[in-house]
């Protein structure tokens, strides 16, 4: 009980102290930095080779880039529809450059993430990181961008998983009410749905996706985009 009593007794004097305090003034004797940032401008470069690069410096702690390629599903042919559609999900697969645990390994060791979205007129690889494992980061989204290998069984294992896709997207309403706006509106390729369509559900090839990304994954049709990287990183990159 003593020290029950003792207790009270200091939060309360710790409480009167505090009474004194405004909170909705700043405290008084402190004094704003100084120091301001530099002026933030945006870079736009392209390569000889295409390429476009864009990069804004923000002196963020944290940096994240971007590759955009001109591949959506309307560039998507009647022999191979539903590719784009394996490539979002092939994203995680082996490459030329690291196998699929290496990649998910290594992105996640220094607290980074690696996605991918898709529209009917781009891919866009996106990674996010703390700015000092750019370079890491980097490393793994130009392998999974511009040197992936479509082994055939990591291929085959992606039917389960267009499956699971199309059931989950067959339960958002928004989804089926937009494929069929497009189907009614256009009668060309913008009429391609962002997924696979039934009849082609485990029948795209390891050939198919090479040859999608041999005809699109080209340097003139992709963009490097990034956010907290210095341009000059990005353009070596690109001129690579």
């Amino acid at each position: 009980m003593k020290g029950i009593r003792s207790l009270n007794q200091i939060s309360k004097r710790f409480y009167a102290v505090r009474s004194s305090w405004s909170l909705t003034e700043p405290l008084k004797g402190l004094k704003p930095s100084g120091a301001a940032l530099p002026h933030q401008d945006v870079h736009v470069t392209k390569l000889p080779n295409g390429l476009f690069i864009a990069s804004l410096e923000n002196y963020a702690p944290s940096a994240k880039i971007g590759v955009f390629v001109k591949a959506g599903s309307r560039h998507e042919t009647p022999g191979n529809e539903g590719v784009t559609h394996l490539l979002r999900l092939a994203a995680n697969l082996t490459t030329k450059g690291a196998s699929a645990f290496k990649i998910c390994r290594g992105v996640e060791a220094v607290g980074g993430s690696l996605g991918v979205t898709s529209s009917r007129e781009h891919m866009m690889y996106t990674a996010d990181c703390l700015r000092d494992d750019v370079d890491t980061v980097m490393e793994y989204l130009i392998n999974v961008t511009t040197a992936p290998e479509f082994r055939p069984w990591e291929v085959a294992d992606l039917t389960s998983r267009v499956k699971i896709d199309k059931a989950m997207a067959n339960q958002i309403p928004q989804i089926g009410v937009l494929d069929l706006l497009h189907a009614a509106a256009y009668k060309n390729a913008l009429c391609n749905s962002l997924y696979c369509p039934d009849y082609m559900v485990g029948h795209v090839t390891p050939d198919q996706l090479h040859s999608f990304v041999q005809n699109n994954f080209t340097s003139g049709r992709m963009a490097l985009v990034g956010l907290g990287v210095q341009h000059s990183v990005l353009r070596q990159v690109g001129e690579c």
